[in-house]
């Protein structure tokens, strides 16, 4: 109860300096304190200082994203180490956490001009005559950024660039599965944000329940669909509006086409990057039985050059490893019991070489496993690729529909510009790689987002910008004029014939 700002009737606590302690020293009320008390708090802070004002100026905005660049440059080694404890692996994974705040300076030297007042014209002259009409966009309050242990520096430091651009505050709630990389963000944003409207806090569930119940202005959500659904239950009792990314199964479409060998490369780097653990990676493969074995044996062959045996997979825990590891044991737990009920056949891989304790599992090519399977019926996230023939693209359209209409992505890799695009009208999904898989995700200036079960809303650049701003119109009136012409206003409470008539409308059968 001492930490219960309500209950402080006497007011015998400091809490703007008990609240500057806290962002000082990271974990101090979680030593104390469960968050269904602490939320209101943190959240009134930040509101004060939205209602304040501060984060409108523009300067201020990009003094907080130049915060955020000295933040990556200056913790290098720190940020690559958590990274390391939580996922494992070597340097080169390390490197595509700085793909997003490499466009910092993109943004900054943007801001000026997005955040300017647009001139709306109006193609009624009515309307157009009754003055200037602007769209603005304005900070929409205190956002709620929860982060995704896949990439958790990418997935806060992406949608807090745009949330900051947007003269907004946050509470940041990192993924718990990934404690090392949560802890080193949260002494590093207190340190290079203004810790009066960035704020970082750790939990679980019930932390995360406690937060969801506040009334914010946005929440962004990165995860699963099932958690996603729970989010957006929450945020309907307070209104508050989602940009929801989630997940799903992203089909592969390989036609014949295609360039067989160039589509099993870019397909499998794709896929083994972060061990399949991203939410856009190809989850299976859909090819013409026609060239199904030839790709088959391309990305056997690719696989055994690049990745090696299962053993060498493991890696000695050097800097120079490729593979990660799965992130928690109860996910390895999961991946292993999809191989091992998955049919079909394996044609790259080893299910002895599989350990749950390990968090290891190696990559794995099934050929054509059982349709009812898990492989074929859940998201993998993980370094398993089904592939499966097909007869025709009529029919790996209606496969496709049948296992998940609206996945994050799709992928087609096809020579013939037609099948592309009848695949692209014959299935929604949130973005489409034709002839790549997964780079379409990582344009700054390209809308990120999903449809359907695979969430809603988008970021990225001016995207995002406008995502976390209120569209507010404004109309700056000229002297002249009413909302009606006088001509049809009422005398003592009556409307004439003649004022209707001026207004465009027949009097009405049997009026005096």
């Amino acid at each position: 109860a001492l930490f219960d700002k309500s209950k402080d009737k006497e007011g015998l606590i400091d809490w703007p300096s008990f609240s500057n302690m806290a962002a000082a020293e990271p974990g101090i009320f979680e030593s104390f304190v469960p968050m269904e008390p602490r939320a209101q708090p943190i959240y009134d802070e930040l509101k004060a200082t939205f209602v304040s004002g501060k984060t409108r100026p523009l300067e201020w905005r990009k003094e907080q994203l130049r915060g955020l660049q000295r933040l990556y440059i200056e913790n290098q080694k720190d940020l690559q180490e958590a990274l390391h404890g939580d996922l494992g692996g070597g340097s080169f994974r390390s490197l595509m956490e700085n793909f997003a705040i490499a466009h910092v300076d993109h943004i900054i030297a943007s801001l000026d001009e997005w955040a300017a007042d647009e001139l709306v014209t109006s193609s009624d002259p009515v309307d157009a005559a009754k003055g200037k009409w602007l769209l603005r966009y304005e900070p929409k309050g205190v956002v709620f950024l929860m982060g995704a242990w896949n990439f958790q520096l990418s997935l806060i430091m992406g949608p807090l660039m745009d949330i900051i651009a947007a003269g907004n505050c946050c509470v940041i709630k990192p993924s718990e599965l990934a404690p090392h990389q949560a802890v080193v963000l949260e002494r590093l944003i207190h340190k290079y944000l203004d810790p009066s409207a960035f704020r970082v806090v750790q939990g679980e569930i019930p932390e995360t329940t406690a937060l969801l119940k506040m009334p914010w202005a946005h929440i962004m959500y990165t995860g699963s669909t099932t958690v996603g659904k729970i989010v957006m239950s929450a945020a309907a009792k307070n209104l508050v509006p989602c940009t929801l990314e989630l997940g799903g199964k992203s089909p592969v479409f390989v036609d014949k086409t295609a360039d067989i060998k160039q589509a099993a490369e870019r397909i499998l780097v794709a896929k083994t990057t972060n061990c399949g653990q991203w939410c856009v990676t190809p989850d299976y493969i859909l090819v013409e039985k026609a060239v199904e074995q030839q790709l088959v044996d391309e990305l056997v062959k690719f696989a055994s050059k690049r990745l090696g045996t299962p053993q060498d997979q493991k890696g000695d825990g050097s800097k120079y490893d490729y593979i990660q590891r799965i992130v928690n044991s109860r996910n390895a737990e999961r991946l292993k019991r999809y191989i091992d009920g998955a049919g079909g056949k394996i044609v790259y891989g080893s299910k002895e070489e599989i350990s749950v304790a390990e968090k290891f599992i190696p990559f794995t090519i099934i050929s054509n496993p059982d349709t009812s399977s898990e492989v074929l019926t859940q998201e993998i996230f993980g370094p398993i690729l089904p592939v499966i023939g097909v007869e025709s693209l009529d029919s790996a359209i209606g496969m496709a529909r049948e296992i998940d209409d609206t996945p994050l992505a799709l992928y087609v890799y096809t020579q013939d510009d037609k099948v592309a695009e009848k695949v692209l009208t014959s299935i929604t999904s949130g973005s489409v790689g034709v002839n790549t898989c997964n780079e379409q995700s990582l344009n700054p200036d390209a809308a990120f987002g999903g449809v359907g079960s695979s969430g809603f809303g988008a970021y990225h650049g001016r995207t995002g910008f406008r995502e976390f701003s209120h569209k507010r119109t404004i109309l700056y009136r000229t002297e002249k004029g009413h909302l009606f012409p006088d001509a049809i206003w009422p005398e003592a409470n009556k409307v004439s014939d003649a004022a209707l008539a001026a207004a465009g409308m027949s009097p009405a059968v049997g009026s005096e």
